[in-house]
């Protein structure tokens, strides 16, 4: 192991200091572990020490109302605990470890040492400066985030009244359209007898052609009965599977003058039903959205939680379903999943990236996306695959480093990947790609709540 001194000598902050002055500070700290998740310095104790990191990542929070807010992250060869010192205040922030760390602690009488060389000031100087700056950065971003946030409650809770009153109101439709259904249907059976009947659901698409030319059909024998608007009503017919035919049929001993009336009724009766159905699904889009945005706000009320993370794919493939629109999603999750100790958004903020960069490879013509989640051992592994036709060897060499990106400009920061990969480290996790010609895979390995 190596000692101190030489540990010290190797970071710039220290690299230059006279050896008596080095040997004072190392005689008087001491080298300590930091298992993920142990606070190291608490807001409102008394300072009485600062640190030295040399491995793995501090975490600096302030509680703000009911949230603790990040203000930044300490890494090797940085400081923390120094700003306290110098007026012997209480401490202002919570520092933590964010993944199992190891540092130097340094006393109070280590501190004032460092104080008697000019050098150390002027750093010490630059970085409390630089350190300050980014913390009111911070709480500006917060306070703006924060009024954001109450607007987009506000937004919620006005829009998922309309919502429900739209839900409600396509469920009376429905009782109503059964209802005239049932008595215009009795009355169209005693024209057209047992010949109506609504015809069974197609065992697959029609192609763009057969669609077109069922519609054309439609329309002429429309036209020919004597109806007005035959292509408004066309459409909605192929939809629900009817065919020239089988009107003609059930039509044949109707007389002429009540033909075009029973075609036009049957016509809009579909038309109606398809119109109910899209309200449906809209006014349950809108629900489902409404929900998963709410879940999604208040993720960072509570730092660190235990998640489920099929819950978190699920709803981020909600929120990305008008990027999916052409992608054949495939889930695949073992029933008995462990939970991760995660902050929520930072977990949620991994799956939207991941999918999204999937959506993106494949483009407009779609693919296929595979996600699947399993345990294994103390680890849980999940998978997202694409069939976006895979990545260069050189590619993916470089696939996480900051700012690189094979976007065209201005469509990528070339940060997602590099966010993910940071996010699942401090986690105790790991990412992984492997691609061929096809597409390619990302598995992410985490640390399953104990």
């Amino acid at each position: 192991m190596s000692t101190t001194a030489e540990i010290l000598r190797g970071l710039p902050y220290f690299a230059d200091l006279p050896d008596d002055l080095l040997s004072r500070v190392c005689d008087a700290s001491e080298q300590i572990s930091i298992p993920r998740g142990r606070v190291i310095i608490e807001e409102g104790s008394t300072s009485e020490e600062m640190y030295v990191v040399v491995d793995g990542e501090l975490a600096v929070t302030k509680r703000s109302g009911d949230k603790d807010v990040e203000l930044g992250r300490i890494g090797p060869g940085e400081v923390v605990g120094e700003i306290a010192l110098l007026d012997q205040a209480p401490r202002t922030a919570t520092v933590s470890a964010l993944m199992d760390s190891y540092a130097i602690r340094l006393p109070v009488s280590a501190f004032e040492d460092l104080l008697s060389d000019s050098r150390v000031v002027r750093r010490m100087f630059k970085t409390v400066t630089s350190r300050l700056r980014g913390i009111e950065d911070t709480l500006r971003h917060e306070e703006r985030m924060a009024a954001l946030g109450k607007m987009a409650a506000q937004l919620m809770h006005e829009l998922n009244n309309p919502a429900a009153a739209v839900a409600r109101s396509v469920q009376e439709l429905e009782r109503i359209q059964g209802l005239i259904g049932e008595e215009a249907a009795s009355l169209a059976a005693e024209f057209w007898g047992s010949s109506f009947a609504q015809p069974a659901p197609r065992d697959e698409e029609l192609s763009a052609l057969d669609r077109s030319d069922a519609e054309s059909d439609l329309v002429t024998w429309l036209e020919r009965v004597g109806v007005d608007d035959p292509w408004d009503l066309a459409p909605a017919l192929v939809d629900a599977g009817w065919d020239k035919d089988q009107l003609e049929k059930g039509l044949s001993g109707v007389p002429e003058g009540v033909r075009h009336h029973l075609a036009r009724w049957l016509g809009l009766r579909v038309s109606v039903d398809q119109v109910l159905g899209e309200l449906g699904i809209g006014a349950r889009r809108i629900a489902e959205l409404v929900r998963v945005v709410k879940e999604y706000s208040f993720l960072d009320r509570a730092p660190i939680q235990e998640i489920d993370v099929t819950h978190g794919i699920r709803d981020t493939l909600i929120l990305l379903k008008h990027k999916l629109r052409s992608v054949e999603v495939t889930l695949s999750f073992a029933e008995d999943m462990r939970t991760v100790e995660a902050p929520g958004r930072d977990l949620n903020q991994v799956w939207t990236n991941l999918i999204d960069n999937a959506a993106d490879a494949m483009g407009e013509e779609g693919g296929a996306l595979s996600i699947s989640a399993r345990n294994d051992g103390n680890e849980l592994v999940v998978e997202v695959a694409d069939t976006g036709g895979g990545v260069p060897q050189d590619v993916i060499d470089r696939i996480f480093d900051p700012f690189f990106t094979t976007k065209e400009p201005g469509k990528g920061t070339g940060l997602g990947l590099h966010t993910v990969q940071t996010i699942i480290g401090r986690l105790g996790g790991s990412i992984s790609i492997s691609s061929n010609d096809v597409g390619t895979t990302f598995e992410v390995r985490l640390p399953a709540a104990v």
